[in-house]
């Protein structure tokens, strides 16, 4: 070849070098993709879109959809009572917690311990309990890998239940799920801080396919110490100080200790960084949402919380207020905070209810076999006597606090595109009854539902919300409250 030649080709090859894109800005077939924001910020300088309806619209938020069998022939009188007000509403929303399949049939295989599962009827089923939208991305969406997910969301599509947070890829997890009605098109965007491992869903990368999964906020956690614990912090990273973890200068304010990363504050406590790119991507799906639809609901099953030791605390972390207050100024009209299984407070930020714990709508579950470890929970199935339980555990096995046997059905009712109304009817969900009733949800009795109410009452008012309790129904009247 001659040099001319040489030359030609080497300016040609560059020039093909610099035309084509890195892996990473790549989709499966090659072509570019946008690079992804780092900037939460970015998608919230534009004015959200306010919602719309057409006529009064009455949004029912119910909690975790956590059960194995189908319910929604129950007969029992009490169990029907509740259905009738979530089938009283125009749009249902709730969490599907665990995955459906047919055991018999089902090609995929189990990851990791405490497995849930529904038989492959529930989607259908909750289609007829009147629940029109579901979000799949929590901590159980994994628990039959990717295959279990993607049977999960084919059997909703079979029972055209609309549903978000999982999908093929990211791009299809984020993705909001739209369901339109008469009076509002509804958007759906859900999301999950607590995961498995391997359960978030990636985009193609080159000739990587794309895999599988759920929408995922990744989260740091920070405990936050005080310059005297500080002192000592140093101290013992010192002591411990290696080639790949050398000794923090004396003036840090952030030392990591082993795989625990301690801040200097002015008091103590837990702090969770958000991930910067996931929390902006979740931004612009709420977003790129309510641009397709009249209202926006946001969804997140998160387990942390401000002491990282249970998840029942009555407080929640502190990056949800951030997170819930950030998706409120992209857009969304309705925030449903879940995973903790048990309630929590109700802020009304800027005309828009959060509701920060929805606890259950369901816990109950079917024990099919019992593995290995299951012996060392189950207690009757060895004869050994069960360790003490603290007053407040659940008279079931298993140690469950009583307050996830709490929930509350939620009905949200809209009026020219804005919350005006909401209405709280408490549950109980059998904690003390037997195992062929416990976990099914029927409206609590006078007593159990001022405990419950006065309980919303006191969080709630610790974020701003007063809601008035009106027999064994509380109600929040949105029109005397507008927080900025």
């Amino acid at each position: 070849m001659s040099l001319s030649a040489r030359a030609g080709a080497t300016i040609a090859a560059l020039l093909l070098t610099v035309a084509t894109p890195p892996l990473w800005a790549q989709d499966g077939s090659g072509q570019s993709r946008a690079m992804p924001s780092k900037d939460p910020d970015e998608m919230l300088r534009a004015p959200r879109k306010a919602g719309v309806t057409h006529g009064d619209f009455d949004l029912i938020s119910i909690g975790d959809l956590l059960y194995s069998h189908p319910m929604a022939d129950n007969a029992n009188p009490e169990f029907q009572k509740v259905l009738a007000i979530v089938r009283s509403g125009d749009v249902t929303i709730g969490n599907q917690e665990g995955v459906f399949m047919d055991l018999k049939t089902f090609k995929g295989e189990a990851y990791g311990p405490g497995q849930l599962w529904g038989e492959a009827t529930l989607a259908k089923d909750m289609r007829a309990m009147g629940v029109d939208m579901v979000s799949v991305a929590n901590n159980h969406s994994f628990d039959w890998g990717p295959e279990g997910l993607l049977e999960t969301r084919r059997l909703l599509d079979a029972a055209g239940m609309v549903h978000s947070g999982g999908g093929a890829s990211l791009e299809q997890a984020r993705r909001a799920g739209i369901l339109t009605t008469p009076k509002a098109r509804v958007a759906l965007v859900s999301v999950a801080s607590s995961f498995k491992p391997n359960a978030t869903a990636n985009d193609p990368m080159g000739e990587v396919p794309a895999r599988p999964g759920i929408s995922t906020l990744r989260t740091r956690k920070i405990i936050l110490i005080t310059p005297a614990q500080m002192a000592m912090v140093r101290k013992l990273a010192t002591e411990l100080a290696s080639t790949l973890a050398p000794a923090p200068p004396a003036d840090s304010t952030e030392v990591t200790l082993g795989d625990q990363i301690y801040r200097l504050s002015d008091k103590s406590g837990l702090h969770y960084d958000m991930d910067l790119y996931d929390h902006a991507a979740l931004l612009k799906a709420v977003r790129d949402g309510k641009d397709a639809a009249d209202l926006l609901v946001f969804t997140i099953h998160a387990h942390e919380s401000p002491t990282g030791f249970d998840d029942d605390t009555p407080a929640p972390p502190d990056f949800l207020i951030k997170l819930f207050h950030d998706v409120v100024d992209a857009g969304a009209d309705v925030v449903m905070g879940g995973g903790p299984h048990s309630l929590r407070g109700i802020e009304i930020y800027k005309g828009q209810p959060i509701f920060y714990g929805m606890g259950v709508f369901f816990i109950k579950g079917e024990i099919k076999a019992l593995q290995e470890t299951a012996f060392q929970v189950f207690p009757d199935a060895t004869g050994k006597a069960p360790p003490p339980e603290p007053p407040e555990q659940s008279v079931r096995r298993g140690g469950n606090p009583a307050s996830w046997y709490d929930g509350m059905v939620a009905s949200t009712e809209f009026r020219d595109g804005k919350p005006v109304l909401i209405r709280l009817y408490p549950l109980d969900v059998g904690n003390t009854y037997d195992r062929t009733r416990r976990g099914n949800p029927h409206l609590a009795d006078p007593e159990n539902a001022r405990r419950i109410l006065a309980m919303l009452q006191r969080e709630s008012a610790l974020l701003g919300t007063k809601i008035e309790i009106e027999g064994t129904t509380g109600v929040i009247r949105l029109g005397m409250i507008h927080k900025e």
